[in-house]
């Protein structure tokens, strides 16, 4: 198998949940080596979280799968001396150090980036953080809706009423500052091939949403304009549009050529009498009738399923696509074409999908390689490795630094 572009990078990874481990699932996905520490007391909470997301004909907790694949898991106390002094020993061999504690943890614990340096003087630490590290509410705790209300993202997603909606399925905040967090991981290691050295890195839900928000953000501290979020009924351009279907069905319209794809739009759903409505030039804004022509078109998609509809607009090179759902994205012969959803063989249920990699690189694709791990399996094999013995690993085990 090709490798990836990570191979020979170890991460010991403090993080747990969301935020921190699907960062390190994108650099494990890529090739790191990633060794998933885990309190011998107290494990990931999503081991044993019996809330949404746990797999009734098997038992596994789609969450964790998804968080944890392709790593190692070791037990370890980190809370106690003869804990560090094995942590100290892993790190002489790690690469990146990450955690997702609140500002302050790391130092108590004694895996700061400040105390690390003084054992590999080219450690990088990476830590993610609710609303960073600086600032009058950077000790606050922060889950995904919060990271979404602070940075002004939900204030986009008000309903019909006004209300703002929260759509917590995907986990945005966490996930977009995941991606960051990888992002900067990367970045690190880069830094450190060039100049030898290593460093901190922090990443935050609140910089990162605030990112993934540039265009309208940057918009508005500009010129201060606030984005403008219409009510459905508001929307007065045909060609930039949803649309249902006869059979409950939603289609999308996005043509932002206004006067190039009104008439093929027109013949695809035979509407030769609306074609002359749009003159060659005019943009949306410039058409007086824009509440009335969305109607018709609204009232003609509503005459026939929307299988019936996507051939005849893929012919007239309309650009649209349909609204999908999840069962009908699994099947989507686009996703199969490019692996977006890939196929693992868990040990105790047998084959497992899961979303793939969505960077494709020719000679250094990396892989997802494998089912997330049991609680500790790899903490003898991975001590075994850093020089310890089996006596040293017994000792430990009576101590109960791990288990």
């Amino acid at each position: 198998m090709a490798s990836g572009p990570l191979d020979g990078i170890r991460i010991l990874d403090l993080t747990t949940l969301i935020n921190g481990p699907w960062a390190t699932v994108l650099l494990s996905d890529m090739g790191a080596d990633v060794i998933k520490v885990e309190d011998p007391h107290n494990a990931d909470p999503y081991r044993g979280d019996v809330r949404g997301g746990v797999d009734p004909r098997t038992g596994l907790h789609t969450y964790f799968e998804t968080m944890n694949r392709n790593k190692k898991s070791i037990t370890l106390d980190l809370s106690r001396d003869e804990g560090r002094a094995v942590f100290y020993r892993l790190v002489l061999e790690a690469d990146v150090v990450t955690s997702n504690f609140r500002p302050g943890v790391t130092r108590r614990l004694g895996v700061d980036y400040a105390t690390l340096v003084g054992h590999h003087p080219g450690i990088i630490c990476v830590s993610a953080s609710g609303l960073g590290r600086e600032g009058p509410d950077a000790g606050q705790g922060v889950v995904d809706l919060i990271g979404q209300a602070r940075s002004g993202y939900l204030s986009l997603t008000a309903q019909e009423d006004g209300s703002p909606r929260y759509v917590g399925a995907f986990a945005l905040a966490d996930q977009v500052g995941a991606m960051m967090m990888a992002y900067a991981t990367v970045l690190a290691l880069l830094a450190r091939e060039r100049t030898g050295v290593g460093q901190d890195v922090e990443v935050s839900q609140l910089g990162s949403l605030m990112g993934l928000q540039s265009l309208a953000l940057n918009n508005y501290l500009m010129m201060g304009v606030e984005p403008r979020i219409p009510k459905r009924r508001d929307h007065a351009n045909p060609l930039f549009h949803t649309y249902r279907a006869a059979d409950g069905k939603w289609l999308a319209l996005a043509c932002l050529q206004f006067s190039r794809y009104w008439q093929p739009t027109c013949r695809a759903l035979g509407l030769d009498e609306l074609a002359g409505e749009v003159e060659p030039g005019q943009s949306a804004s410039g058409q007086k009738r824009g509440r009335e022509l969305v109607a018709l078109v609204q009232e003609r998609f509503e005459s026939a399923a929307r299988d019936h509809w996507l051939p005849r607009l893929r012919d007239e090179g309309v650009v649209f696509s349909p609204v999908q759902d999840y069962p009908e994205l699994q099947q989507d012969p686009q996703v199969a074409a490019n692996d977006y959803i890939v196929e693992l063989d868990h040990p105790q249920v047998g084959p497992l999908k899961q979303v793939g990699i969505a960077v494709k690189m020719s000679a250094t694709p990396g892989a997802v390689r494998s089912t997330a791990p049991e609680y500790g399996q790899h903490t003898e094999e991975v001590l075994l490795a850093a020089g310890f013995t089996w006596d040293e690993i017994v000792a430990l085990r009576d101590a109960g630094v791990i288990v």
